[in-house]
């Protein structure tokens, strides 16, 4: 699994983002459009818009998701606050949750352009961001 450093330190991002979700008991892929918010330190907001409305968000020790879930927020809270994605602590989450994680960076801006999430029982989800808004210190 190959991940890269993130240089700057992010204080804010914003990005649009395009979820594929490909399951084995399914025989269409289920496509997802919606926003994504994240301000430092710990606040990220992962609101679905299409094709039905929902919203994820970490505020601190607040959230209004499943332990799951907020496991996989703060994991991408931790990568995109500055260190490295290839922290001990995040790959052993990640290999815990997911056989495979490739994320594609965008190296103009030194964020994930697109994220593919490998379960263990071979669903997939591709997440693409697009429109990326980033405030940097």
């Amino acid at each position: 699994m190959m991940l890269a450093l993130i240089i700057a330190v992010i204080v804010s991002l914003e990005a649009d983002f395009v979820q594929t979700k490909q399951s084995v008991m399914m025989s269409e892929p289920q496509l997802s459009k919606g926003h994504m918010v994240y301000r430092a330190p710990d606040y990220m907001q992962w609101a679905y818009k299409t094709p039905q409305t929902a919203v994820w968000e970490i505020d601190g020790e607040k959230s209004n998701v499943n332990p799951q879930i907020q496991k996989m927020l703060r994991m991408i809270m931790s990568a995109i606050a500055g260190g490295t994605t290839d922290d001990p602590k995040l790959q052993k989450e990640s290999k815990r949750l997911f056989r495979e994680v490739n994320i594609t960076m965008d190296d103009k801006n030194e964020v994930a352009q697109r994220v593919e999430l490998i379960e263990k029982n071979g669903d997939s989800t591709i997440i693409e961001f697009q429109h990326v808004t980033i405030q940097k210190k």
